[in-house]
């Protein structure tokens, strides 16, 4: 279960408070109303309107008791290394917290904040700060998604601890192959003139050469809007991590 913060407590603590205190104001009041039936009525004691309502204020002022112990829970300020607000809790934070404000979840360990990492984006090249834990994320400034996975291990080199500057992170791009165009080829030659901003001439002879990658180091949103593109003209296309789509061996070779 997650640590609640001190406005979850404080607003838990009121759901139970006030029912004690609409309660109470609820048997003032009925005592009252039976102090002046004891008026009345002489079937009515004029003590029992008196204990009642004595009951009720009773009632009533344990409820404002406890309303007012509230200013008196403890308070720590636990400030969200992404927008630099504060969230309040009774103690210091023990395990990953949503920010009040920004609603981004705060790695913990060891009763610290992990600092987050600082990424560009790969679509806009704004700066994003990024959590050590996180395998993608969304850009701020141009919503587009970027992948992330872990650098392969170099021989002889040292992985930097997490939320270091010196750690290493990449980002997974994939290539664009195209492998048939199909035959509505003029619509597929004008899609790849415009993927790759290139004459019709030099596209038309990529088309002689099929299969063959045509774009690479893409996002994968990117990569597979192209795809669609692609199929909707009635080519066939594939998306295959960078660097890892193998050409099949051509006859006769």
């Amino acid at each position: 279960m997650a640590q609640p913060t001190r406005a979850e407590v404080i607003e838990a603590e009121l759901q139970r408070i006030i029912p004690i205190i609409l309660v109470g104001l609820l048997i003032f009041v009925l005592g009252l109303f039976l102090v002046y039936l004891s008026t009345k009525a002489p079937w009515m004691p004029f003590l029992v309107g008196v204990l009642v309502t004595l009951a009720g204020l009773g009632v009533a002022g344990y409820g404002g008791w406890q309303y007012l112990q509230l200013n008196n829970l403890p308070s720590y300020r636990a400030v969200c290394p992404y927008c630099e607000k504060p969230t309040l809790f009774l103690a210091p934070p023990t395990e990953d917290y949503t920010c009040e404000h920004c609603h981004r979840v705060v790695a913990i360990e060891g009763g610290q904040v992990v600092p987050p990492l600082v990424l560009v984006c790969r679509h806009c090249g704004a700066p994003q700060k990024v959590s050590p834990r996180a395998k993608m994320f969304i850009c701020d400034q141009c919503n587009g998604q970027n992948d992330l996975k872990p650098a392969a291990p170099r021989p002889g080199v040292a992985t930097a601890p997490v939320g270091a500057p010196e750690e290493s992170i990449e980002y997974t791009t994939y290539d664009l192959v195209l492998v048939d165009a199909g035959h509505n080829t003029e619509e597929v030659l004008d899609i790849l003139c415009a993927l790759l901003s290139a004459p019709r001439d030099h596209c038309r002879g990529i088309l002689k050469e099929l299969p063959m990658v045509i774009l690479v180091d893409l996002p994968r949103r990117k990569a597979d809007s192209y795809r669609r593109m692609l199929r909707d003209a009635g080519a066939t296309a594939e998306v295959h991590p960078t660097g890892q789509y193998r050409p099949p061996a051509k006859q006769g070779m």
